[in-house]
């Protein structure tokens, strides 16, 4: 993406986009004219923040993305949206499962579930994200073997041969726990904040799941593969890992909210 400039046909001169840059990008001239300045140090990010607050649509920009600008209902009220209580009811109900239906998840689904992610915050507005969806069971298997090979101590066994031969016991998989379909997360080397871009990005996917019928889990137990590049090179990523998701329908319902303690904040009554 690419700001290259104002259409001052449209431009009101309301300033927002002066206001809102925190790289200081825009400005007024001797006319009263709302300018781009000259970026020779490359300092824009391409947030986009201008494109989004400039109500006349009057940003010049550059990109690939020339369909993905659109107004929206609540601009101005962003409590029109979604409300609270809606927005709470989603959080209290989501949960982290780990019992899922042996059906397979659609594609149209898991593209919907990118869908949301992409709107995600980034430190600095670098996106340095990559992915890779697993769904193949053979492959799965094999992800869930390797990983035991490097937890077998914190899962409580004392050698991984012994930690391998209960999972063949138990006819479950104690990493992925059957999910029909895994999400792996790595970054870009020039990513600047790595894990909270991950806890953000990843959360973004997990809400939108859940609204399609879908649950999540992440699964920190994985996060060792990044380490073996054999396993990472089936997965078609390059380590070290930031989040790996198991995402399938639930075979279980909860029915309740569990308790959770009150958060202590310094500042409020």
């Amino acid at each position: 993406m690419s700001i290259v400039g104002i259409d001052h046909e449209k431009c009101s001169r309301c300033k927002s986009c002066i206001t809102d840059c925190t790289r200081g990008l825009f400005a007024e001239d001797s006319s009263g004219k709302i300018i781009r300045l000259a970026d020779e140090m490359h300092r824009c990010n391409f947030c986009g923040k201008c494109v989004a607050i400039c109500k006349e649509n009057a940003i010049l920009w550059e990109g690939n993305w020339e369909d993905d600008v659109e107004s929206y209902p609540g601009v101005k009220n962003y409590e029109e949206n979604v409300s609270f209580e809606s927005l709470m009811q989603l959080l209290k109900a989501k949960r982290s499962v780990r019992q899922y239906k042996p059906k397979k998840v659609p594609q149209e689904l898991l593209k919907k579930v990118f869908e949301a992610m992409r709107y995600a915050s980034s430190a600095d507005n670098r996106r340095a994200w990559k992915f890779s969806v697993v769904s193949d069971p053979s492959l799965i298997k094999k992800l869930s073997q390797e990983s035991i090979k490097i937890v077998y101590p914190y899962m409580g066994f004392p050698s991984a041969e012994a930690a391998l031969k209960y999972a063949e016991t138990i006819g479950k998989d104690p990493i992925f726990r059957n999910a029909p379909a895994l999400i792996f997360h790595t970054v870009g080397k020039n990513a600047s904040m790595p894990a909270v871009d991950a806890g953000i990005i990843l959360t973004y996917g997990q809400l939108a799941a859940y609204t399609l019928g879908l649950t999540t889990c992440w699964i920190g137990m994985a996060h060792g593969l990044g380490m073996n590049k054999d396993m990472m090179k089936l997965i078609g990523l390059e380590g070290p890992i930031q989040g790996v998701l198991t995402i399938g329908y639930p075979a279980v319902k909860y029915h309740h909210t569990p308790p959770r303690a009150p958060l202590d904040v310094i500042g409020l009554d």
